[in-house]
């Protein structure tokens, strides 16, 4: 496989960012639209042809042209929401109101009005923020794809917890990238910075199509290899934690988070509720009974001052830092800010100097009805971090002894990748999720541009569904593209830059012959698709789905992929 570190002083390497900056026409600020794969110009209307869990039912084909068309007109008249990369996004949902209207008439899908109406009560104005979905680009107008990484789970676990509840999640709550990157995949760590794993198989959203999936793999370091760790917790005592699900909860992920935990590193902990408190100064984990009995002396009570928090937090996370060591904020909250500083991105600016200055933030959710997603991603991305969301003891033990402690050593920053299609090969490609993390194909090669954080063992996986181009067949051996990684060494300061070629001999024609993880990694991908109504998915049935998660977890036999078995089982019986 044809894989090169690129030395990005290289002249010529300097000259190819000249090319991509300048080729295709769409630069990701192109917000034209390409038809969906199988449009016939003439016709107007989508070929009749079913995906890899579908027999093809002409009415739903019909639904979905018409679900597109509506989706479509929508986005145009509607251009208050412009996300950074605009690879032909469109509106995945209308406003809540009228949602709830629009599904109580039945269609393609139809839920029960009733319950609609019961859960979208339960929604707060900012509780999630809808960033749309993507269209099918043509190769030929804009041959460039480009985001940032992001290894946030929160969506997931979020969809997750309302399922438990007896509800579909919102459609605006789904993020696919999230819902993917949630489950864990066999990628070969490299010994050093990030690698690169390409495969791929057959859509399941048009026969017509194939995926491929991008898997990135962060080099994997040792407890006793990484830097000591000080680490400082705002947690939110106001009253609207106090339940065993959102305090309670807490406090029990952090008991767990201590086991993963050396004794030469430090905790420190700040409360918040009408003001900000230092419940323990930074204390070393080798007096594991001070913390722990700090820890059990969290009350709820109060107003939700999440402005003081944070900034208490990171004034005693400053006292606290470690100039050769790992430094975050660890912020544990149901999202909610009622007093100061409310606004989810001027919170989130609040934080980002100190990002910069080497102190992270990581944002754990608990909690729903009044919960705020969109304020603790927005302050993830800005603290250059990650987010969770805990919604069961299981998860507290997966995201604090598992995700937090495993990943606290960052190995790379600012990390983005871009794909490059051949349009001889590739008539049109979409991206599955990554809405809100596309950057500019201008500035792939422009460090200054904030993009992702991966940690010592983390995973991002991307998935494409592409359109071969008219005359190629999936038996050639074409290649489709380049790949291209490229990222900040955080020790060095130095940039790092891999390539690898999409090449049709990676993508298998045939379900059966592709791997186990391929299979999960699609099937999670095409039910995120099918939870937010995403009309490009109106040929899936999810029947066809939970059929095809059973084989996986007889396969795989992981604790893991049996939970998105019984999630997606669930779901089904909910729609």
């Amino acid at each position: 496989m044809n894989r090169s570190n690129v030395n990005t002083t290289v002249a010529a390497m300097v000259a190819l960012g000249v090319v991509l900056s300048g080729c295709g026409g769409g630069d990701d600020d192109d917000n034209a639209a390409p038809k969906p794969p199988g449009f016939d110009e003439s016709a107007g209307s989508i070929d009749a042809e079913g995906g890899l869990f579908d027999d093809t039912d002409a009415d739903r084909l019909g639904d979905t042209a018409e679900a597109t068309a509506e989706a479509s007109a929508s986005a145009s008249a509607d251009s208050t929401f412009v996300p950074a990369d605009m690879e032909a996004t469109v509106a995945a949902s209308a406003p809540a109101e009228e949602s709830a209207s629009a599904e109580s008439t039945g269609g393609l899908f139809d839920t029960d009005a009733e319950s609609n109406t019961t859960d979208r009560s339960r929604l707060d104005d900012n509780t999630f923020q809808d960033y749309g979905y993507r269209q099918f680009i043509a190769a030929a107008d804009d041959p460039f794809s480009t985001f940032a990484l992001d290894v946030d789970t929160g969506s997931y676990s979020i969809a997750r917890q309302w399922i438990a509840e007896g509800a579909l999640p919102p459609t605006e709550s789904v993020r696919p990238e999230e819902y993917v990157n949630a489950l864990t995949y066999d990628y070969r760590p490299p010994r050093h910075g990030l690698d690169i794993s390409i495969d791929g198989g057959p859509s399941p959203f048009n026969d017509d199509n194939y995926l491929v999936r991008i898997g990135v793999q962060g080099e994997q370091v040792e407890d006793q290899d990484r830097p000591s760790v000080a680490l400082t917790f705002v947690i939110d005592t106001s009253g609207s934690m106090d339940r065993d699900d959102r305090l309670g909860l807490v406090k029990r992920s952090l008991e767990t988070l201590l086991d993963g935990l050396e004794d030469d590193d430090t905790v420190a902990i700040v409360t918040y509720d009408d003001n900000a408190g230092v419940v323990l100064g930074p204390t070393a984990i080798s007096d594991r009974d001070v913390v722990l009995e700090a820890i059990d002396n969290l009350r709820p009570g109060g107003s939700t001052n999440m402005e003081a928090g944070l900034r208490a937090g990171y004034e005693l996370a400053r006292e606290a830092f470690r100039e050769d060591g790992i430094n975050r904020v660890v912020l544990a909250s149901d999202g909610v800010a009622n007093v100061g500083v409310v606004d989810p991105a001027t919170l989130a600016q609040m934080i980002s100097g100190d990002a910069d200055r080497g102190v992270n933030l990581v944002t754990v959710g608990f909690g729903m009805g009044n919960y705020n997603d969109v304020t603790m991603e927005q302050l993830a991305d800005q603290g250059d971090g990650f987010y969770a969301y805990v919604d069961t003891d299981d998860e507290a033990e997966r995201v604090f002894e598992d995700q937090i402690t495993s990943t606290l050593f960052t190995i790379a920053k600012d990390a983005k990748i871009q794909v490059e299609f051949d349009p001889t090969t590739v008539e049109s490609y979409r991206l599955i999720g990554f809405e809100n993390r596309g950057v500019h194909d201008s500035d792939f090669r422009n460090d200054e541009v904030d993009a992702g954080e991966l940690g010592a063992g983390h995973q991002v996986t991307a998935i494409y569904e592409i359109e071969l181009a008219g005359g190629v067949d999936i038996e050639d051996r074409d290649d489709l593209g380049t790949v291209y990684l490229r990222w900040v060494d955080p020790e060095s300061g130095e940039v790092d830059e891999i390539v690898d070629d999409l090449r049709l001999r990676d993508v298998d024609p045939v379900w059966n012959d592709t791997t186990a993880d391929f299979r999960l990694a699609t099937v999670v991908a095409t039910f995120a698709d099918v939870m937010r109504d995403n009309p490009l998915a109106g040929q899936v049935e999810i029947d066809d789905l939970v059929e095809e998660v059973d084989l996986l977890a007889d396969e795989l036999d992981t604790r893991e992929v049996d939970d998105l078995a019984d999630m997606i089982t669930a779901a089904a019986r909910l729609r």
